[in-house]
Parts: C-alpha cells; structure tokens; sequence
C-alpha cells in the first residue's frame, strides 16, 4: 500500500482465485462426466440382462400357455361339451384323462430375475427410458392380476375339486401310469359315464374350465406385455 502497487496485487489475488474456480469446474466436470460414462455402463448392462431374462420369461410363458390349453381341452373332452360334430362322437374316457383332466393345475409365474433384483435393490431409477418404466408398471398389473387367478384357482380347486378324487372315484387306478409296481386287479373300475352326470361334479368341473380360461387370458395378457417390453428394449440398446 505504502508503494502504491495495492490495485496490481489485487488484480494478481483475483486472477488466482479465477484460475482455482476454473481447475474447480473443470475437475467437477470431467467427474460428471465420469459418472455419467459409469451409469450409462451400468444402465446398459442391466438393460442387456433384462432382455435376456425376458427372453427366457416369453419362452417360459409360451410353454405355460400351452399346458393350460391343453388342460382347456382336457376338461372340453371330459365334460362332452365340444362344438365340433367330429368331436363329439363316442370316446372312452381313460383313467389318465380324466386324472389329467382333475388332478393337473399349473401355478408356475415367468421368472424375470433381473427385474426382480432392480426393485428390491430400489435401482429401477437407473433405466433412465421413461417408457420402460412405464411398461415395468404395466407388467406389475399384469403379473399382479394373473396371480390372483391362479390363487383364486388353487383355491377352489383344494377346497373343493380335489374332493372328486378323494370321494368320487377309485384313485388307486389312477396312479397306476405313475406307479408300475401296483397291481390293480383287484379294484373297482371307475364308470365314467355315470360318475359324469353328476350334477355337482360337473359344475366343478365346469368352474375349473372357467379358471382355466381366465388364466389362459391372464397369460397371453402377461407374454404381450413382456414381448413389448423387450422390444422397448431392443430400440434403446440399438439407440446406444
């Protein structure tokens, strides 16, 4: 102050200060973008590991699918209630078919592990795709909703459809396809016939074939849903 040189030691202090801010903003500036290169890594990893978990979920789905048609058919057949003539002429209903028919139930949901991951790990923000992350609540409701139709099955079905094999029938003929070692020889033949005219055993029957539909629609309604999802998917990696 004394020499006259404040004004000069001033612009210097300033101009380091400046210097410090701009190092400042820069480092801050190539950490962004660092962690942003990071997130984009990560984001595409998960993104290639949801597509191959749908994929594998689409061909779970499909095998689902066409057991429970099949179960559809069985119970049509079972029941006579085919719409086709050449349908409904005369056939035997075997031990095995109408064991299929009442016995089997499909409870089994499409694995997507990696999603499953993401939510309970609270990391679904890192999709940044606003649409995905719409679809990943449509699949939710979708999932949400075919669950529920298979509990609602599952539910009548051992409260009160399981009764039919317990009560109505001679289950020992039934589990000779499964068990070769029995002889039944001895046992009463299953009519069929008469054992379907059974008003009650119909109806079950019935509500079961009406589960199964709904299922069914629950299903193809799930698999729609993923298959889209993976080809949101899809267009965000090729977009990479």
């Amino acid at each position: 102050m004394e020499t006259g040189k404040t004004t000069k030691y001033f612009k210097y202090a300033i101009g380091e200060i400046v210097l410090v801010v701009i190092g400042i903003l820069i480092a801050l500036q190539i950490n962004n973008w660092n962690e942003n290169r990071k997130a984009t890594i990560e984001e595409t990893a998960i993104l290639e590991s949801l597509y191959e978990n749908l994929i594998l979920a689409n061909q779970q789905s499909e095998v689902l699918i066409t057991d429970e048609k099949t179960l559809k058919q069985l119970l049509i057949r079972v029941l006579r209630v085919e719409t086709k003539p050449v349908e409904i002429e005369k056939h035997t209903i075997s031990d095995s078919i109408f064991k299929s028919a009442v016995w089997d139930l499909q409870s089994d949901l499409p694995i997507i592990n990696t999603y499953v991951n993401l939510k309970n790990s609270n990391k679904i923000s890192l999709i940044k795709s606003k649409t995905i992350n719409e679809k990943f609540t449509d699949l939710d409701f979708h999932f949400n909703k075919l669950n529920d139709a298979l509990e609602d099955r599952l539910s009548v079905h051992q409260i009160r459809i399981d009764d039919i094999l317990e009560k109505d029938v001679n289950f020992i003929l039934l589990i000779k396809s499964n068990v070769q070692e029995i002889s039944t020889v001895n046992e009463s033949p299953n009519n069929y016939e008469e054992i379907l005219k059974d008003k009650r055993i119909r109806n079950l029957l019935g509500m079961k074939l009406d589960f199964t539909q709904d299922v069914i629609d629950r299903r193809v309604a799930l698999d729609k849903e993923m298959e889209y999802l993976t080809s949101l998917i899809v267009i965000e990696l090729n977009n990479r």
